[in-house]
Formats: structure tokens, sequence, C-alpha cells
């Protein structure tokens, strides 16, 4: 499990979040949404135990998880 960097331009966005998507992982944004607490998320990518993936597009930064380790967090009461 690790946290992978990605820098990419605005036009390359779209195409990468399709992706991800399919790739099972889903963004802070909405998991923050549905009652996940994405700071403890982040701790849990920092710490190794969940696989995050950082997006920096411009100078916007964006987490992305993947959506069974979140769950199975969240769930452990560990986010």
């Amino acid at each position: 499990m690790a946290i992978k960097n990605i820098e990419m331009d605005r036009r390359d966005s779209a195409i990468f979040r399709k992706q991800l998507k399919r790739g099972g992982f889903l963004s802070a944004s909405y998991l923050s949404v549905n009652g996940f607490d994405v700071t403890k998320l982040r701790k849990l990518a920092l710490a190794g135990e969940l696989d995050a993936i950082r997006c920096a597009i411009g100078k916007s930064i964006r987490w992305y998880y993947r959506e069974r380790q979140a769950e199975n967090a969240h769930l452990r009461g560990l986010a």
C-alpha cells in the first residue's frame, strides 16, 4: 500500500478521473460528503495502511482513496 503522486494538466484531469473511478478509487470530497473522516483517511494512507493517489492539477491538490479499503477502515471505526 502506498501513496502515488501524480502531476497533470487540467486537460488530462477529466480523462484521468474516469480511469481512477474504473480502477476503484473515490475522491476525498465524495467520501467526505458520505460521512467518512478524510483527515483520518489521509493519516492511514501516510502510515501505509491505505492506497491513495495524490493528484496535483495546477495548484489544486486532490486526493483519491481505494474504495474498498476506505469502506473497511470506516466500518472498523478507523475513518
